[in-house]
């Protein structure tokens, strides 16, 4: 809030009212004046004051006036979310859903996309980590600067550390000139770093420090660049466990961790998916020009039972397929019947203590129970030796099998 004098000496303290109200609509601003002038003081509440008090500032009541106008800032908060609600808001940049789990984290981008405080955006892999980051940067003041992303899995150590920092001429073998890291391309905007539990711990030490003093030193250079950057990073690692390990740095963890947003798995939410059907029905089906689609009950019935392993943008995918393979605008359940095939991998999407391990439908719990499971023939392949053995052995098993299935019965 904002306690200002109504009789300011180089401006006008009703001008600057009006000016704050508005920049900030919300922010409370009371006013206080020497006279009891009852025209200033209405025409500052006309500008948009919240409320006033008179000097000599009495303590107690001035206390009570900056806890009445902080309680109705709450209040006109908690009713904005409300009308939100209960108004159809269901989206907030890409992102789309009605759950009351998403409205948490639609709150919860409002509240810190003002701010520049350090964002962890926790979630199983295609939940829409840089959905959330996107929305954080583009609700935010800066808005119309850039909006650099960073996959940090994606480029090996050394690699990664040109990338982000920048290098002088002559850093390495291949560095003919120098160049700007994304960083400094960042500045004045938001770097969004994601997958950062795949940082090694030398490039976390740099990391650490471009937190703490807002300044990075391109490669093979010696000279400290200043960035004005906000930092969201993203994550499907489970960042304690590899503390413990000794495979990440507890005090970049607490740097990082400032705002936690957590965007919970589809399966928990299924309230959201025909919400989600029909965003990408219509995302889709215009991209493709393939017209106006629509989803039988069957269909959506289809979608509501499937586990959803790939999350939202297994989701997007199959809408996408449905849409090529449907013979004209309507998506039944036959043309979804690919969503019974059984998922086959074992991969684990879970990625924080205490959640749910999620293993598909049908899938051995263990590599050794999956190779007891595994069709007659499959031992024998594996105890081939060399790659190209087992691929040779492969080829004449399958080509016999598929030779068995196409003869004709006499």
């Amino acid at each position: 809030m904002v306690l200002c004098d109504v009789d300011l000496k180089s401006a006008s303290g009703i001008s600057l009212v009006g000016d704050i109200r508005a920049r900030h609509l919300r922010l409370p601003v009371v006013i206080y004046s020497d006279n009891d002038n009852s025209e200033r003081i209405v025409e500052a509440m006309e500008n948009g004051a919240t409320n006033y008090v008179t000097q000599p500032l009495e303590p107690r009541l001035l206390a009570r006036t900056v806890e009445a106008a902080l309680s109705n800032l709450r209040l006109a908060g908690e009713v904005e979310k409300l009308k939100r609600r209960l108004g159809g808001d269901h989206k907030l940049g890409g992102l789309v859903g009605r759950s009351a789990s998403m409205h948490k984290v639609f709150d919860a981008i409002r509240d810190v996309a003002a701010v520049d405080t350090t964002v962890l955006i926790r979630s199983e892999t295609g939940a829409g980590k840089e959905l959330v980051a996107r929305a954080l940067h583009f609700e935010g003041p800066r808005a119309d600067k850039p909006f650099i992303k960073v996959n940090c899995a994606a480029l090996p150590e050394t690699l990664l550390e040109s990338e982000l920092f920048g290098h002088e001429k002559g850093a390495f073998t291949d560095a003919k000139q120098a160049r700007m890291g994304k960083f400094e391309a960042a500045n004045g905007g938001t770097i969004f770093l994601d997958e950062i539990g795949e940082l090694s711990l030398s490039t976390q030490v740099k990391l650490l420090n471009v937190l703490q003093d807002r300044e990075i030193e391109r490669l093979g250079g010696n000279k400290k660049i200043a960035v004005n950057i906000r930092v969201v990073t993203a994550t499907n690692r489970d960042l304690e466990r590899m503390i413990q390990e000794g495979r990440f740095r507890m005090d970049l963890y607490y740097r990082l961790n400032v705002v936690p947003i957590t965007i919970p798995p589809l399966r928990e939410r299924k309230e959201d998916i025909p919400l989600l059907c029909s965003h990408f029905v219509d995302k889709i089906g215009g991209r493709l020009q393939k017209g106006n689609f629509t989803m039988t009950d069957d269909a959506m019935a289809l979608m509501l039972t499937h586990p959803w392993p790939g999350n939202v943008r297994e989701l997007e995918n199959v809408i996408e397929r449905a849409i090529l393979a449907s013979p004209g605008t309507t998506i039944t359940a036959s043309t979804l019947q690919f969503l019974k095939q059984p998922f086959t991998t074992t991969e684990n999407t879970s990625f924080t203590p205490g959640m749910t391990t999620v293993y598909p439908v049908n899938a051995p719990a263990t590599p050794q129970a999956a190779a007891a499971s595994a069709p007659t023939g499959a031992e024998n392949l594996m105890a081939l030796g060399p790659l190209k053995n087992a691929v040779r052995a492969f080829e004449k098993q399958f080509i016999e099998c598929d030779a068995r299935v196409q003869r004709p019965r006499a």
